[in-house]
């Protein structure tokens, strides 16, 4: 398994004379997404960022089941599952005075495998 803690290497700065359909700025999973459907429909686009990836993030750990079409499409989901991760099937709030309360997904998604996944943001940057 790679080492999560490597900054993923990034490509050839583009000429300053170079020219874009799009240019998006941020790349965490929505950046990514938005610059994968650009690519596909033939524009040429720059994807810019200005952290290190990959990184932890708080509350960034899941990928929802309706995600899931779009992780498809873009051609990372047998990426994903060969990744170690967590098939989601319900969700658990808690408080700080211990009061919990879970909520199943519905069964029909579970079963399915499309209710989503939970793995560290770390892997899901790579």
């Amino acid at each position: 398994m790679a080492s999560w803690e490597e900054p993923i290497e990034t490509g050839k700065v583009p000429d300053s004379g170079s020219t874009f359909d799009a240019i998006v700025v941020g790349g965490g999973p929505g950046g990514c997404s938005a610059a994968g459907y650009l690519a596909m429909a033939d524009k040429k686009v720059l994807l810019i960022e200005k952290g290190v990836w990959p990184r932890d993030k708080i509350c960034g750990d899941a990928v929802g089941g309706k995600s899931l079409s779009h992780v498809k499409t873009l051609g990372v989901k047998e990426t994903l599952e060969a990744t170690p991760h967590f098939r989601v099937n319900g969700i658990l709030f808690s408080s700080p005075n211990g009061n919990e309360v879970r909520v199943p997904l519905p069964e029909e998604d579970v079963a399915r495998l499309e209710a989503g996944y939970a793995l560290p943001r770390q892997q899901f940057d790579h």
